[in-house]
């Protein structure tokens, strides 16, 4: 009986350095199949184009297909619930614009928190740009600041609704201002922008990469933008400061994630390939053209930099008085 015993823990021993290197060998053979990336928003927007520039160089990188899966909805809650929730494999990636940080930062009530991802590697920071609509009779900021004190309560804006980027940014700007527009809510960025050139809403703070072909043909018109400096992509446009508001300087991280508990050396290997990927002229040149400012960081100062994204939204959200929608 004791000797069954004794080859028994042994036979179970054995299983389980085995079942321990194989999972170890997994690991270093990482990715061995496609890998989903992510974007909890629709097509066409800012981090969707970021997202197929970056995701096309990391399967060359790594040898394997890395896929942009559209997940919008709920002002990006749906997407980045969605991989909150992933197996953390390595197979299912969120290219996050800062959803992870901001929200539970307003709203306590979030259904994740940033302890629910793991960090890979901050990519850029995307400034926004206030765009109006060609019919607006503004030429610039100021103009449109004083249109809109003579016209309270007329001009609608868009946003991707409650809590997304360009509410806050909206809402900071009215509260800082003493202005009164009002709040038209889109699914994404792009219906969004296609009303903008329309004229069914007035204004709107967007990312630069999706404005640029409106304001190419000028079916809109970009007043500024709030980046510290001008943007090489929109030399032309002031910034917020330039054009008379001071202290108005916000952008918006686009880093990859992956889900809590996802193993460290597929992390590593991640991080690893997307900076080496933010390295290439090519990939720089064109993120540069399309308004994002380069900021890669790896994963232990990516994570710092969320922890001070969470602490500079938590303020804001108490600055503007923001109240989740029930």
């Amino acid at each position: 009986m004791k000797g069954n015993a004794i080859r028994w823990w042994r036979s179970f021993a054995v299983a389980g350095v085995w079942l321990l290197g194989s999972a170890a060998q997994a690991q270093a053979d990482y990715p061995t199949r496609t890998v989903q990336v992510v974007v909890a928003y629709p097509a066409g927007g800012g981090t969707d184009t970021l997202a197929r520039i970056v995701t096309a160089e990391l399967s060359k990188a790594l040898g394997q297909s890395f896929v942009v899966v559209n997940r919008p909805g709920a002002s990006g809650l749906i997407g980045t619930t969605a991989v909150a929730r992933a197996a953390p494999d390595g197979y299912t990636l969120l290219l996050d614009t800062g959803n992870a940080t901001l929200r539970p930062a307003i709203e306590p009530s979030t259904p994740f928190k940033p302890k629910d991802f793991a960090p890979v590697a901050l990519l850029t920071e995307s400034p926004v740009a206030l765009a109006v609509a060609e019919s607006l009779p503004v030429s610039s900021l100021p103009e449109l600041v004083a249109y809109s004190k003579a016209n309270p309560g007329k001009l609608n804006y868009a946003s991707t609704g409650p809590g997304s980027p360009q509410n806050l940014v909206t809402e900071l700007m009215k509260t800082k201002l003493g202005l009164d527009w009002q709040e038209v809510p889109y699914q994404g960025g792009g219906p969004a922008l296609t009303d903008l050139a329309a004229g069914r809403v007035q204004l709107m703070f967007s990312n630069p990469v999706p404005l640029m072909p409106y304001a190419n043909t000028r079916r809109l018109k970009v007043l500024a933008v709030t980046s510290r400096d001008r943007l090489p992509a929109l030399d032309a446009i002031p910034t917020m400061e330039q054009a008379g508001v001071a202290d108005f300087q916000i952008g918006f991280w686009n880093g990859l994630l992956a889900p809590a508990g996802t193993p460290p050396s597929v992390l590593a290997r991640l991080s690893e390939a997307a900076l080496k990927v933010m390295r290439l002229p090519a990939v720089r040149e064109a993120l540069i053209q399309q308004g994002s400012v380069l900021m890669p960081l790896d994963q232990a100062h990516f994570a710092r930099y969320m922890a001070e994204d969470s602490a500079r939204w938590e303020r804001v959200g108490k600055l503007i008085q923001y109240k989740p929608v029930q």
